[in-house]
């Protein structure tokens, strides 16, 4: 396995790994996100272990995001930055959703990856947590995590499962107390980081010990598992299209580790237009203390999207909405507009927005 990988550190002595995930990736718990993370350890361990190659990291995990978002975000976020080699967790993200919305949004994420480029190279990674394990406890398997290995062995893709590992560390070594490796009983500290470290480690190690094949190896892509329509998802950061802005104002920061940048509309009757091609249309925006809603409108239909729920009474953070999905498949025009109202308990109507999502 991961024979191209082989190739292009030991001949071509240039990698680009992609990390495409949710916080567990991202480094949350971790002291130094960038590098007491298993990412980064990981990035860490490869560059000593080839001193000789250049290897770029692409980190392309969203904290809080599963394979819903993931579809939209897989090009702008992950593919543009021309990855060799991309480790994707998803698995304690998409626990929540059905078995259509599982297997829909991990097999895009895998065909869109693997469409991009025939010697791509894709290992699926599990994670676990407090939550996953209790469904363990109650169901006997963890269902994303089911559907994930599944789809994996459909595209002949390897994997690593440092989450069992963590979850078998707390049962012997911690008694059960998910507090010795996480800092929240789902996102590891640097002790947990280390478990998951040594288990990929150890697989990537073993994958990388064979012999260096004379030329990359082109991949051929399997009719998809979903028997439902594959639509890939597309993210725009609206610095893409700033001629329609005009009722927004440009804010050149750095939203936590969501956004480099945003858009916050002038005031309530603030209003964007923006035509897409695609059967869904959605925001990617800040839910603050002060947030409004949105009115949308799509095909003369509107609806509100509330950028403001009780979570943002503690601390504010980015979000995904699709207002619109099941649209006929064509050509639509979205209006997006600051609504007067606002939740009862949110302190303004403020909108702030980083792209628009289309199915």
């Amino acid at each position: 396995m991961l024979e191209n990988t082989i190739y292009r550190l030991k001949k071509e002595k240039k990698l680009r790994v992609g990390y495409f995930g949710g916080s567990i990736t991202e480094g949350a718990g971790a002291s130094e996100w960038d590098k007491t993370s298993w990412r980064g350890r990981l990035t860490a361990h490869l560059r000593a272990s080839y001193p000789d190659a250049e290897i770029t990291e692409i980190m392309a995990a969203v904290g809080g995001t599963g394979t819903d978002l993931g579809l939209c975000r897989c090009e702008h976020d992950l593919l543009r930055g021309d990855p060799d080699l991309v480790f994707i967790e998803f698995a304690t993200n998409d626990f929540p959703f059905d078995y259509r919305d599982q297997l829909n949004g991990y097999e895009n994420c895998l065909r869109q990856i693997l469409g991009y480029k025939d010697t791509v190279e894709i290992v699926c990674v599990f994670s676990a947590t407090q939550g996953t394990e209790k469904l363990i406890w109650e169901k006997g398997h963890f269902g994303s995590r089911s559907v994930q290995a599944t789809l994996a062995m459909h595209y002949g893709l390897p994997t690593v499962d440092p989450g069992e590992a963590l979850r078998i560390a707390v049962a012997t070594k911690a008694n059960g107390d998910w507090l010795r490796y996480t800092t929240d009983c789902t996102h590891p500290n640097d002790d947990g980081y280390l478990i998951y470290t040594d288990v990929m480690v150890k697989a990537v190690d073993g994958w990388l010990a064979g012999g260096v094949p004379e030329a990359l190896k082109v991949h051929t892509m399997p009719e998809p598992l979903s028997r439902e329509p594959l639509i890939p998802g597309k993210m725009t950061d609206l610095c893409e299209c700033a001629d329609i802005l005009g009722d927004f104002t440009y804010i050149d920061r750095r939203f936590k580790r969501r956004f480099p940048h945003y858009w916050t509309a002038n005031g309530v009757g603030s209003t964007v237009r923006y035509t897409f091609e695609g059967t869904g249309f959605g925001v990617y925006a800040i839910m603050d203390d002060e947030s409004g809603m949105l009115d949308v409108t799509v095909d003369g239909e509107t609806r509100t999207v509330c950028l403001w729920d009780e979570y943002c009474k503690s601390f504010s953070r980015g979000c995904h909405q699709f207002a619109f999905r099941g649209l006929p498949a064509g050509t639509h025009t979205a209006e997006i507009r600051v609504s007067e109202n606002k939740h009862p308990e949110s302190k303004g109507n403020k909108a702030s927005l980083y792209a628009f999502l289309v199915l």
